[in-house]
Protein backbone atom coordinates (compact mmCIF):
# COMPACT_ATOMS: atom_id res chain seq x y z
CA UNK A 1 0.00 0.00 0.00
CA UNK A 2 1.52 3.24 -0.94
CA UNK A 3 1.89 6.34 1.42
CA UNK A 4 -1.08 8.58 0.98
CA UNK A 5 0.66 12.11 0.06
CA UNK A 6 0.06 15.22 2.33
CA UNK A 7 -1.06 18.31 0.53
CA UNK A 8 0.58 20.80 -2.18
CA UNK A 9 2.30 23.80 -1.56
CA UNK A 10 1.07 25.43 1.53
CA UNK A 11 0.58 28.82 -0.85
CA UNK A 12 -2.08 26.59 -1.83
CA UNK A 13 -2.38 24.32 0.87
CA UNK A 14 -6.29 23.14 1.74
CA UNK A 15 -6.74 22.26 5.48
CA UNK A 16 -9.45 20.49 7.43
CA UNK A 17 -9.44 22.46 10.78
CA UNK A 18 -11.73 21.12 13.12
CA UNK A 19 -12.58 23.04 15.83
CA UNK A 20 -13.78 21.00 19.28
CA UNK A 21 -16.35 22.67 21.81
CA UNK A 22 -16.84 25.80 19.71
CA UNK A 23 -15.99 27.09 15.98
CA UNK A 24 -12.99 29.26 15.56
CA UNK A 25 -12.57 32.65 14.40
CA UNK A 26 -11.64 33.57 10.87
CA UNK A 27 -9.38 36.17 12.27
CA UNK A 28 -6.33 36.06 14.67
CA UNK A 29 -7.00 36.75 17.72
CA UNK A 30 -5.21 38.88 19.76
CA UNK A 31 -2.00 38.10 22.20
CA UNK A 32 -3.59 37.28 25.77
CA UNK A 33 -3.53 35.17 28.39
CA UNK A 34 -6.52 33.22 29.07
CA UNK A 35 -8.35 30.47 30.58
CA UNK A 36 -8.66 26.89 28.70
CA UNK A 37 -11.58 24.62 29.25
CA UNK A 38 -11.26 22.71 32.78
CA UNK A 39 -11.83 19.70 31.14
CA UNK A 40 -10.14 18.20 27.77
CA UNK A 41 -13.82 18.00 25.08
CA UNK A 42 -15.16 14.88 23.72
CA UNK A 43 -13.66 14.83 20.17
CA UNK A 44 -16.40 16.17 18.42
CA UNK A 45 -15.59 18.22 15.65
CA UNK A 46 -16.89 20.90 14.08
CA UNK A 47 -16.38 21.90 10.71
CA UNK A 48 -14.42 25.06 9.87
CA UNK A 49 -13.71 26.76 6.56
CA UNK A 50 -12.41 30.28 5.80
CA UNK A 51 -12.58 32.71 3.15
CA UNK A 52 -11.62 36.12 2.34
CA UNK A 53 -8.06 37.95 2.29
CA UNK A 54 -5.07 37.29 4.16
CA UNK A 55 -4.16 38.70 7.03
CA UNK A 56 -1.16 39.23 8.66
CA UNK A 57 2.04 37.86 7.79
CA UNK A 58 5.07 36.26 10.30
CA UNK A 59 7.45 38.94 11.47
CA UNK A 60 10.85 37.13 10.24
CA UNK A 61 14.55 38.27 11.16
CA UNK A 62 15.68 41.00 9.62
CA UNK A 63 16.98 39.32 5.81
CA UNK A 64 15.76 36.53 6.10
CA UNK A 65 14.55 35.00 2.67
CA UNK A 66 11.40 32.40 2.60
CA UNK A 67 11.73 29.45 0.27
CA UNK A 68 8.03 28.68 -0.99
CA UNK A 69 6.77 25.56 -0.32
CA UNK A 70 6.25 23.34 -3.86
CA UNK A 71 3.89 20.11 -4.91
CA UNK A 72 5.48 16.66 -2.91
CA UNK A 73 4.02 14.27 -5.83
CA UNK A 74 6.86 12.09 -5.89
CA UNK A 75 9.40 10.85 -3.66
CA UNK A 76 12.18 13.20 -5.13
CA UNK A 77 9.92 16.21 -4.86
CA UNK A 78 9.76 15.03 -0.96
CA UNK A 79 13.55 14.89 -0.52
CA UNK A 80 14.93 17.93 -2.63
CA UNK A 81 12.45 19.88 0.37
CA UNK A 82 13.70 18.08 2.93
CA UNK A 83 16.79 19.71 4.74
CA UNK A 84 17.64 16.49 6.86
CA UNK A 85 16.27 13.16 8.17
CA UNK A 86 16.94 13.44 12.21
CA UNK A 87 16.05 10.26 14.48
CA UNK A 88 15.47 11.58 17.93
CA UNK A 89 13.22 10.31 21.27
CA UNK A 90 9.95 12.88 21.96
CA UNK A 91 10.70 13.02 25.74
CA UNK A 92 8.22 16.21 26.20
CA UNK A 93 4.92 17.88 24.24
CA UNK A 94 3.72 21.20 25.53
CA UNK A 95 2.04 24.46 24.21
CA UNK A 96 1.73 27.83 22.59
CA UNK A 97 -0.34 30.10 21.49
CA UNK A 98 0.54 32.96 19.27
CA UNK A 99 -1.76 35.80 17.84
CA UNK A 100 0.18 35.02 13.69
CA UNK A 101 1.37 30.95 14.33
CA UNK A 102 -1.86 30.00 16.32
CA UNK A 103 -2.23 27.35 19.00
CA UNK A 104 1.12 25.17 18.79
CA UNK A 105 1.80 21.61 20.03
CA UNK A 106 5.34 21.78 20.59
CA UNK A 107 7.19 18.29 20.50
CA UNK A 108 10.45 18.30 21.92
CA UNK A 109 12.99 15.87 20.76
CA UNK A 110 16.06 14.52 22.49
CA UNK A 111 19.26 12.73 21.84
CA UNK A 112 19.29 13.84 18.12
CA UNK A 113 21.21 13.08 15.79
CA UNK A 114 20.93 13.53 11.70
CA UNK A 115 21.08 10.38 9.92
CA UNK A 116 21.52 12.49 6.13
CA UNK A 117 21.06 16.13 5.23
CA UNK A 118 22.33 18.74 7.52
CA UNK A 119 22.83 18.62 11.14
CA UNK A 120 21.12 19.30 14.44
CA UNK A 121 21.37 20.01 17.74
CA UNK A 122 20.73 17.47 20.65
CA UNK A 123 17.34 19.03 21.25
CA UNK A 124 14.85 19.58 18.00
CA UNK A 125 11.50 21.15 18.96
CA UNK A 126 8.69 20.60 16.25
CA UNK A 127 5.65 23.73 16.43
CA UNK A 128 3.00 21.64 14.60
CA UNK A 129 -0.27 23.50 14.26
CA UNK A 130 -2.57 22.80 16.71
CA UNK A 131 -3.74 22.96 20.69
CA UNK A 132 -5.47 25.56 22.92
CA UNK A 133 -6.43 28.70 22.43
CA UNK A 134 -7.13 31.46 24.77
CA UNK A 135 -10.72 31.45 23.83
CA UNK A 136 -11.11 27.96 25.14
CA UNK A 137 -11.53 26.23 21.91
CA UNK A 138 -9.12 22.98 20.92
CA UNK A 139 -7.52 23.08 17.46
CA UNK A 140 -7.07 19.92 15.58
CA UNK A 141 -5.88 19.31 12.09
CA UNK A 142 -7.02 16.35 10.69
CA UNK A 143 -3.98 15.90 8.25
CA UNK A 144 -1.43 16.39 10.69
CA UNK A 145 -0.69 13.06 12.99
CA UNK A 146 -0.17 12.95 16.74
CA UNK A 147 3.43 11.84 18.03
CA UNK A 148 3.61 9.57 20.66
CA UNK A 149 5.39 10.56 24.11
CA UNK A 150 8.66 8.27 25.38
CA UNK A 151 8.86 7.00 21.74
CA UNK A 152 11.85 7.18 18.97
CA UNK A 153 11.08 8.29 16.00
CA UNK A 154 12.50 8.93 12.56
CA UNK A 155 11.57 12.36 11.00
CA UNK A 156 12.08 14.25 7.60
CA UNK A 157 11.97 18.28 8.22
CA UNK A 158 12.02 20.82 5.62
CA UNK A 159 13.91 23.20 4.14
CA UNK A 160 11.51 25.16 2.51
CA UNK A 161 8.63 27.29 5.00
CA UNK A 162 5.48 26.32 6.00
CA UNK A 163 2.08 26.85 7.86
CA UNK A 164 1.25 23.80 9.68
CA UNK A 165 4.26 21.53 10.20
CA UNK A 166 7.92 21.41 10.14
CA UNK A 167 7.60 17.84 8.88
CA UNK A 168 7.54 16.91 4.83
CA UNK A 169 4.15 15.43 4.36
CA UNK A 170 3.80 12.98 7.09
CA UNK A 171 7.45 11.34 6.67
CA UNK A 172 7.58 10.97 10.35
CA UNK A 173 8.14 7.50 11.26
CA UNK A 174 8.25 5.26 15.02
CA UNK A 175 10.69 3.04 16.04
CA UNK A 176 9.57 0.27 16.91
CA UNK A 177 10.51 -3.39 17.51
CA UNK A 178 8.37 -6.84 16.12
CA UNK A 179 9.38 -10.23 16.70
CA UNK A 180 13.33 -9.01 18.16
CA UNK A 181 13.42 -7.40 14.63
CA UNK A 182 13.63 -3.06 14.17
CA UNK A 183 10.72 -1.55 11.93
CA UNK A 184 9.10 1.42 11.17
CA UNK A 185 5.66 2.73 11.82
CA UNK A 186 3.88 5.13 9.99
CA UNK A 187 1.63 7.38 11.61
CA UNK A 188 -1.61 5.27 10.43
CA UNK A 189 -0.26 2.32 11.97
CA UNK A 190 0.98 0.38 9.34
CA UNK A 191 4.30 -0.72 8.80
CA UNK A 192 7.12 0.67 6.02
CA UNK A 193 8.07 -1.90 3.75
CA UNK A 194 10.43 0.05 1.61
CA UNK A 195 10.70 3.26 0.12
CA UNK A 196 9.56 3.94 -4.09
CA UNK A 197 8.60 6.24 -6.82
CA UNK A 198 5.95 7.67 -4.70
CA UNK A 199 7.02 7.91 -1.14
CA UNK A 200 7.13 5.17 1.85
CA UNK A 201 5.70 1.81 0.83
CA UNK A 202 3.48 0.46 3.60
CA UNK A 203 1.94 -2.86 5.02
CA UNK A 204 -1.32 -3.61 4.42
CA UNK A 205 -2.45 -4.38 7.32
CA UNK A 206 -2.05 -2.16 10.61
CA UNK A 207 0.16 -3.19 13.44
CA UNK A 208 -1.01 -0.38 16.16
CA UNK A 209 -3.45 2.37 16.67
CA UNK A 210 -3.17 5.99 15.66
CA UNK A 211 -1.84 8.05 18.77
CA UNK A 212 -4.57 9.76 20.29
CA UNK A 213 -7.26 7.81 19.67
CA UNK A 214 -7.93 6.69 23.59
CA UNK A 215 -8.14 10.13 25.34
CA UNK A 216 -9.58 10.41 28.82
CA UNK A 217 -10.54 13.41 30.37
CA UNK A 218 -9.27 15.63 33.12
CA UNK A 219 -10.00 18.00 35.40
CA UNK A 220 -7.84 20.23 37.49
CA UNK A 221 -8.29 21.16 40.79
CA UNK A 222 -8.94 24.83 40.25
CA UNK A 223 -11.92 23.27 38.19
CA UNK A 224 -15.43 25.37 38.87
CA UNK A 225 -17.67 23.24 40.68
CA UNK A 226 -20.50 21.43 38.28
CA UNK A 227 -23.28 22.46 40.86
CA UNK A 228 -23.97 18.42 40.98
CA UNK A 229 -23.74 16.53 44.62
CA UNK A 230 -20.32 16.02 45.81
CA UNK A 231 -19.77 12.17 46.82
CA UNK A 232 -18.65 12.88 50.39
CA UNK A 233 -19.34 15.20 52.84
CA UNK A 234 -16.48 17.50 51.75
CA UNK A 235 -17.63 21.09 50.68
CA UNK A 236 -14.50 21.72 48.92
CA UNK A 237 -14.13 20.93 45.56
CA UNK A 238 -11.59 18.51 43.99
CA UNK A 239 -10.37 17.98 40.87
CA UNK A 240 -9.97 14.24 39.93
CA UNK A 241 -7.74 12.38 36.81
CA UNK A 242 -10.78 9.74 35.48
CA UNK A 243 -9.29 6.82 33.64
CA UNK A 244 -11.03 4.87 30.93
CA UNK A 245 -11.48 2.04 33.71
CA UNK A 246 -13.07 5.01 36.62
CA UNK A 247 -10.62 5.14 38.77
CA UNK A 248 -9.86 8.39 39.62
CA UNK A 249 -5.79 10.07 40.21
CA UNK A 250 -4.50 12.57 42.82
CA UNK A 251 -5.42 15.99 41.67
CA UNK A 252 -1.82 17.08 39.72
CA UNK A 253 0.52 19.74 40.65
CA UNK A 254 -0.54 23.37 38.83
CA UNK A 255 1.26 24.50 35.89
CA UNK A 256 4.25 27.10 37.28
CA UNK A 257 2.93 30.51 37.33
CA UNK A 258 4.81 31.52 34.43
CA UNK A 259 2.95 28.90 31.96
CA UNK A 260 1.23 31.09 29.07
CA UNK A 261 -1.97 29.03 29.90
CA UNK A 262 -2.71 29.33 33.29
CA UNK A 263 -4.68 26.52 33.09
CA UNK A 264 -3.39 24.48 30.38
CA UNK A 265 -2.76 20.38 30.22
CA UNK A 266 0.35 20.30 32.76
CA UNK A 267 2.73 17.79 32.03
CA UNK A 268 1.40 15.40 34.77
CA UNK A 269 -2.43 15.69 32.97
CA UNK A 270 -1.06 15.49 29.35
CA UNK A 271 0.34 12.36 30.27
CA UNK A 272 -2.68 10.88 32.39
CA UNK A 273 -5.13 11.91 30.00
CA UNK A 274 -3.40 9.91 26.99
CA UNK A 275 -2.93 13.02 24.98
CA UNK A 276 -0.35 11.42 23.32
CA UNK A 277 0.35 7.89 24.73
CA UNK A 278 2.57 5.41 22.69
CA UNK A 279 -0.39 2.33 21.16
CA UNK A 280 0.25 -0.93 21.60
CA UNK A 281 2.01 -2.87 19.18
CA UNK A 282 0.09 -5.93 17.07
CA UNK A 283 2.27 -7.64 15.67
CA UNK A 284 -0.01 -10.17 14.00
CA UNK A 285 -0.87 -7.01 11.64
CA UNK A 286 2.11 -7.45 9.65
CA UNK A 287 1.32 -10.93 8.19
CA UNK A 288 4.03 -12.01 5.63
CA UNK A 289 5.25 -8.65 4.56
CA UNK A 290 9.24 -7.77 5.22
CA UNK A 291 9.48 -4.73 7.09
CA UNK A 292 12.40 -2.53 7.01
CA UNK A 293 14.98 -1.41 9.48
CA UNK A 294 16.04 2.43 9.86
CA UNK A 295 19.59 1.42 8.20
CA UNK A 296 17.86 -0.38 5.45
CA UNK A 297 15.12 2.82 4.82
CA UNK A 298 18.04 5.37 4.63
CA UNK A 299 19.49 2.95 2.36
CA UNK A 300 16.56 2.95 0.20
CA UNK A 301 15.94 6.39 0.35
CA UNK A 302 19.84 6.92 -0.54
CA UNK A 303 19.00 4.63 -3.35
CA UNK A 304 15.79 7.01 -4.91
CA UNK A 305 18.52 9.98 -4.48
CA UNK A 306 21.13 8.72 -6.95
CA UNK A 307 18.78 7.91 -9.57
CA UNK A 308 17.60 11.52 -9.58
CA UNK A 309 20.70 13.01 -9.15
CA UNK A 310 18.91 15.01 -5.99
CA UNK A 311 20.13 15.45 -2.65
CA UNK A 312 19.24 16.04 0.56
CA UNK A 313 20.21 19.58 2.56
CA UNK A 314 19.88 23.34 2.27
CA UNK A 315 18.26 25.61 5.02
CA UNK A 316 16.35 23.61 8.20
CA UNK A 317 13.53 25.24 8.76
CA UNK A 318 11.74 24.78 12.28
CA UNK A 319 9.96 27.56 12.20
CA UNK A 320 6.33 28.76 10.62
CA UNK A 321 7.56 31.74 8.99
CA UNK A 322 5.32 30.80 5.35
CA UNK A 323 1.88 32.20 6.54
CA UNK A 324 -0.14 33.00 9.57
CA UNK A 325 -2.69 29.94 10.16
CA UNK A 326 -6.03 31.63 9.99
CA UNK A 327 -4.88 33.84 6.67
CA UNK A 328 -4.37 30.67 4.59
CA UNK A 329 -7.65 29.11 2.88
CA UNK A 330 -9.31 26.49 4.24
CA UNK A 331 -12.29 24.26 3.29
CA UNK A 332 -14.95 21.95 4.54
CA UNK A 333 -14.00 17.92 3.97
CA UNK A 334 -15.63 16.78 0.88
Amino acid sequence: MRWARFLAAASCKVATIGILLLGCRSKPSEQKTAAIPSALPRQTTVEQYTTGPALLEPVIPASYKKIAPAPIDNSVEMLRQTAAIVRGSLKSVRFTYDGCAGPRTLYVFSDSSSLMGVSVASTVTLKVLGGPTPEGKWVSVSELPKLALDSEYVVFLRNTDWTFSPIVGNLVFRVESIAGKEVLVHPSGRVVTGFGEDGPVLSAGAVSGMVGNKVRGYKRSDSPSTGEAPASGSTEARGELLRMDGAAKPAPEPPPSDSFFARSPSATEIREAGLFARPAMVPSGLGTEAAVSVDAFMGAVKTRLDRAHAAIGGRLALDPYWRCWSSTPTARLR
